[in-house]
Order: C-alpha cells, then sequence, then structure tokens
C-alpha cells in the first residue's frame, strides 16, 4: 500500500493459481466494480485483475469489440442505474459485480450493424492509442444512435436515456 512503481508486473509463483494465471494471460473486456456509468476496456495483452474489478473473457459469439461498444454505451448504463438501483452507493455510484454484469441484457445485432459498431470501437481504440487530439465523443454518439436502433428504443425512450425528459 502506498508504494509506486515504474513498471509494474507479476511473477507467477506459488501464491497463484493455474486457473487465475491462464485468466489473467488472455484477452478480456475489463470493466470498472465501482462507478457511475459502466467502463469497460478491451485487453489483448496479459493483465491481472484485481478487487472490484470484472472480466468478460468468453464472448459466446459476440465480437469482443462488438460487446465493447455497447457496454459503453449510454442505454446499457442506463438500464443498470435503472435495472440495479438498490445497488446504488453514496455520490450516485453503482457497485458492479459478475451478477450483474450476467444480468445485462446483450443483443445480437442484424451483421452489418455489429460491424458497424466494430469499426467505430476500433477508430476509437486507436484514437485513445495515438492519444490523438480531441475526444472521442463523436464516435461514442455513434455508438448510441446505433444501440438504440439494435434495442428498438422509441423517440421517448431515446429521451428518457439522453435524460432530456
Amino acid at each position: 500500500m502506498g508504494d509506486k512503481y515504474q513498471k509494474a508486473f507479476v511473477v507467477k509463483g506459488e501464491g497463484i493459481a493455474d486457473s487465475k494465471w491462464s485468466f489473467w494471460n488472455k484477452e478480456k473486456i475489463v470493466i470498472a466494480g465501482m462507478t457511475k456509468r459502466i467502463e469497460a476496456y478491451y485487453s489483448t495483452k496479459p493483465l491481472a485483475l484485481g478487487v472490484g474489478v470484472y472480466a468478460i473473457f468468453d464472448y459466446a459469439n459476440f465480437s469482443p469489440k462488438y460487446l465493447l461498444g455497447i457496454l459503453n454505451s449510454k442505454y446499457l448504463s442506463y438500464y443498470l442505474n435503472v435495472k440495479f438501483k438498490d445497488k446504488h452507493l453514496a455520490g450516485g455510484y453503482l457497485a458492479i459485480n459478475k451478477t450483474t454484469i450476467e444480468q445485462l441484457p446483450l443483443v445480437k445485432a442484424q451483421p452489418s450493424k455489429e460491424q458497424t459498431i466494430v469499426d467505430i470501437v476500433d477508430r476509437i481504440l486507436l484514437r485513445k492509442l495515438n492519444h490523438s487530439e480531441g475526444s472521442t465523443k463523436d464516435l461514442e454518439d455513434e455508438i448510441d444512435q446505433l444501440v438504440y436502433q439494435i434495442y428498438e428504443l422509441t423517440p421517448d425512450e431515446i429521451a428518457i436515456v439522453e435524460g432530456k425528459k
């Protein structure tokens, strides 16, 4: 606690189970356990996870980048806030855990819409990797619009999700 490292790493030793080591070395979608909105990150490199951080590594016939796009959408954060309002913590934070993640309504889209989301996620990841000027809000807004279509939200429902009603 309180130590700072220039380059932190974990060495496999007796205290680390083979299953945990294998999991840490797989690609995965990492999800913050305490947040105001879903914050998901796609990791293709080895990454050890601590307490209060969750991950998806079996994508159940979904593209991981498609899942990443819909997980980070406004709609799924809205859904999580409404469905699990009993899990709200002080300051508007939500406690997200394995059970919560498993109850999210993940929907397959038409292949063209799914591919469009994957392409947009690739552009977001590229911008973030290259520390490009400007935000990725425009691309995130595009994903939100596609997610509204996939989940067949009405204009009134979209307005509620967007906080305009």
